[in-house]
């Protein structure tokens, strides 16, 4: 939560126990302090969307590293390795497999790896032949819809806690105007 916006949530929790502590039975003073305290607790529940996104966005990030970590190390530098074999009896193979770079942006990474594989199907025989492996096209298959999913993951996650800082900025400032308005009815109850 940001700075600001928890000055006006604790702001609006210290009104809110001053109200408890000096009720009043007029029924707007009532209803006033119920909307103020409902306002925190929509509060209380925005601030921890907002924080539970941005953890589960980052383990979905950390995920996704991974992934692309062990495609590129062990799969996608395999390929490769097995495509240079190949391309000594297939020269139209040459060039086609080159794996990306560990630091690679993951646009690069994703569109590289697809067409890596995208352009293996075809000759699955003769890379299965070279001995890349039976189950090596399906795996990296899976890696890539992992790491599709981690990225739809981590996106979702995001668009969450942002919309929720959103929210939690328009619920701050309508606890800013209740204890506003709150300030008001004190000050002419309190006047003397």
């Amino acid at each position: 939560m940001q700075a600001d916006i928890r000055q006006q949530f604790d702001m609006a929790a210290r009104v809110l126990d001053f109200a408890r502590t000096h009720p009043s039975t007029d029924a707007s003073y009532t209803a006033l302090v119920a909307r103020l305290e409902e306002r925190i607790k929509r509060g209380d529940t925005l601030a921890t969307q907002q924080v539970e996104g941005q953890d589960r966005e980052h383990a979905a990030i950390g995920r996704r590293q991974e992934l692309r970590h062990e495609m590129i190390r062990m799969q996608l530098r395999h390929l490769e390795r097995a495509a240079e074999l190949a391309a000594a009896e297939h020269p139209e193979l040459d060039g086609q497999f080159n794996a990306p770079e560990f630091g690679a942006p993951y646009k690069e990474f994703i569109t590289s790896a697809r067409s890596m594989l995208a352009a293996a199907l075809p000759n699955k025989q003769l890379f299965l032949d070279l001995g890349i492996g039976d189950t090596f096209f399906d795996e990296l298959t899976a890696a890539l819809a992992s790491f599709d999913e981690s990225t739809e993951v981590a996106h979702g996650w995001h668009s969450g806690h942002v919309g929720a800082r959103a929210d939690l900025a328009g619920v701050a400032g309508e606890c800013v105007k209740l204890s506003r308005l709150l300030d008001g009815i004190y000050r002419a109850r309190f006047r003397n």
